[in-house]
């Protein structure tokens, strides 16, 4: 079957500061072929000067990375026709995120520079023995599954909004380490993952999980991450006092009173800030008032649960 495939393409050294074109190739596709099958096709016999990265050809180095119709995927393991037919096209781009060098080749620096920032190797106490039981290596066993492809990333809502952000790549990197129970500087690392552009920068978009070839679940390991700076009273920093100030909320009168979890969360002076945005919420009627604020019904129901979970945690 024979089918167009579309690149979007860059060339550095050619006038334009690399702007991008779309460029269209004829490709013979067979039921067994990857898009890195038939990019590898194209360079042997249509256009030499195609850029792309490849290596292990077997899902491991997560080298091939594109984006196909508009999503990330492992070139080497996504087979072309089954694409074709889901989405009537293939269009092959670079992946999102990232600067692009040239053709489907991205510059990693800035994600190899945030990786190192987490500090991807154990540091144990000195002199310390710790038994790892099953319990505990299955805690981290999916971020141990990340091949650094760079996908998540790239599809991920807080990177497009913020270059600095951690990302969940990195992130999921760390949790490997900080959820380890042979770490000996664990509240460290969560310390440094809970300053600005941190793992609290989370928008919970789930795109890094939903596209993450090797099902690592990067926001599963930016929750525990959380979770476990809350444990270890790490909680100077907007993200925590939000979350704290959400379940006292919860607690007191059984559902959110964005009011009060405001100046909770940014503290008196800059809750001011807010002001003009409260007066558009209240002329909305979406502004709830904190002094006639009713608790919910069976609300010692709710407060039951919460201490029969203060003492779980206890256990």
């Amino acid at each position: 079957m024979r089918i167009k495939i579309k690149i979007k393409r860059c060339d550095p050294i050619k006038e334009g500061a690399c702007a991008p074109f779309w460029q269209v190739y004829d490709v013979l596709a067979t039921e067994d072929m990857t898009i890195l099958d038939a990019l590898m096709k194209l360079v042997s016999e249509d256009d030499p000067t195609i850029a792309f990265r490849k290596s292990c050809r077997s899902a491991i180095c997560g080298s091939c990375a594109v984006s196909l119709n508009g999503f990330p995927k492992l070139a080497c393991s996504t087979l072309m026709l089954p694409e074709y037919r889901k989405a009537g096209k293939i269009e092959l781009a670079p992946l999102s995120n990232y600067p692009v060098i040239k053709d489907l080749v991205v510059d990693f620096d800035r994600f190899w520079k945030k990786m190192e920032g987490v500090t991807p190797y154990l540091t144990p106490s000195s002199g310390s023995v710790v038994t790892v039981t099953g319990e505990d290596e299955a805690a981290i066993d999916r971020s141990q599954k990340c091949v650094m492809c760079g996908s998540c990333n790239a599809v991920c809502d807080s990177e497009e909004a913020d270059s600095s952000f951690v990302g969940p790549s990195a992130s999921a990197k760390a949790w490997r380490f900080a959820g380890d129970v042979r770490e000996g500087y664990k509240t460290k690392r969560l310390e440094k993952l809970s300053n600005s552009h941190g793992v609290w920068d989370c928008v919970r978009c789930v795109h890094c999980t939903e596209y993450c070839p090797k099902d690592v679940s990067p926001l599963e390991a930016i929750e525990r991450l959380r979770s476990e700076a809350v444990k270890e009273g790490v909680t100077d920093n907007h993200g925590a006092k939000h979350v704290l100030a959400m379940a006292e909320s919860v607690k007191r009168v059984g559902r959110l009173d964005e009011a009060a979890m405001t100046f909770k969360t940014l503290g008196f002076l800059r809750s001011f800030g807010m002001i003009p945005f409260g007066i558009k919420m209240e002329l909305h009627g979406k502004m709830p008032h904190p002094i006639i604020f009713p608790a919910i019904d069976n609300i010692e129901e709710v407060r039951t649960i919460f201490e029969a979970t203060k003492k779980k945690k206890k256990d």
